[in-house]
């Protein structure tokens, strides 16, 4: 099994550079045990991470055009040591004030910073393992809403100064199962074949995708300060998720899962702007954030009380082509 450690990358973690939003804070840099670790026991895992773009962004991301161009807005000298990009596009690991990038997007910033849980994790003669892991840090495949919160908190992408100086886009149109089905996907614990989902966690996926996405455009819109696309298309998603869980509303019988969208819907204020000089402020902060812990809590709400199996009026809303092809183990 390679291994995936470039060595000799400074890096120091300034989580608070250039505005950086909460939200997108990494996984902390010294409870990272780093890829080797889950490779050691997922190979077959590790060897689809390794035809991903989370992947490759380690060696690519800092050679594109479009890279170099927002960085040079930004005043960016590395692309590699500024906590702007490491953040969302790197692992970094090490203690505070020292650690180092040492991966692109790897399988601790999905499922949580492992130097606590992975002994527990790997502990195969406890039967209760997971669950113990879980208690210490471990993000479960079953947590559907912890997992969505670790893409959309980078792929809104919650920085207003890295779109409006920057010129980075305003998020990706990530979509839950259309994503998770394609490229990403590495599901071999049932043995060498890369499965793909059933419908029933597909269900799920594609109505807490949703409300994460959301959740996640409201926390970034919450803190602008300026005029600019960032505000622009914070709004576009935040008024498109809206409508995508309308949809999901109409769809669903009269039940709790009806109830329990449209609640999401209506806990999502407009977000209200004044112009201040050359820049803005939101009016209506507290109420979006206070819309934000409501829609967090019914988020994760869904994630542990759901079942797929009460959710197929779903199915003709959920995508059927995936975001890239899935890795296929060589026979």
């Amino acid at each position: 099994m390679p291994r995936f450690f470039p060595t000799r990358l400074a890096l120091p973690l300034l989580l608070a550079a250039l505005g950086a939003h909460p939200a997108a804070a990494q996984s902390d840099p010294s409870k990272i045990s780093g890829p080797d670790a889950c490779a050691a026991c997922h190979k077959l895992e590790a060897a689809a991470w390794q035809e991903m773009h989370h992947f490759k962004t380690f060696d690519e991301l800092h050679r594109r055009p479009e890279a170099k161009d927002i960085a040079g807005k930004l005043g960016i000298a590395n692309i590699k040591t500024e906590s702007t990009c490491v953040q969302c596009h790197y692992t970094s690991m090490g203690p505070a004030g020292a650690a180092k990038a040492i991966a692109g997007v790897s399988c601790e910033l999905c499922h949580g910073a492992s130097v606590d849980w992975v002994k527990v994790h790997n502990d195969k003669n406890n039967p209760n393992h997971i669950a113990d892991a879980e208690k210490l840090g471990f993000i479960s495949p079953g947590n559907i809403y912890k997992l969505a919160s670790n893409c959309f908190q980078c792929h809104t992408v919650p920085n207003e100064k890295l779109v409006n100086t920057g010129g980075h886009q305003v998020g990706s149109a990530l979509e839950l199962v259309s994503w998770t089905q394609g490229e990403v996907r590495h599901h071999f614990l049932s043995g060498k074949t890369n499965t793909e989902d059933t419908p029933e966690r597909k269900r799920l996926l594609y109505l807490i995708g949703r409300v994460v996405d959301l959740e996640y455009s409201l926390r970034g819109i919450a803190n602008a300060v300026e005029k600019g696309n960032f505000v622009k298309g914070m709004n576009v998603r935040i008024v498109s998720g809206k409508a995508e869980l309308q949809k999901i509303a109409d769809a669903l019988p009269d039940g709790a899962a009806k109830t329990d969208v449209l609640a999401v819907i209506a806990a999502a204020p407009k977000p209200a702007a004044a112009a201040d000089g050359a820049g803005l402020k939101i009016t209506n902060k507290d109420d979006i954030l206070a819309g934000v812990k409501t829609i967090s809590a019914l988020g994760q709400k869904m994630s542990d009380t759901y079942k797929g199996a009460d959710l197929a009026a779903l199915d003709p809303l959920i995508p059927t082509a995936n975001q890239g092809t899935p890795y296929t183990p060589a026979p």
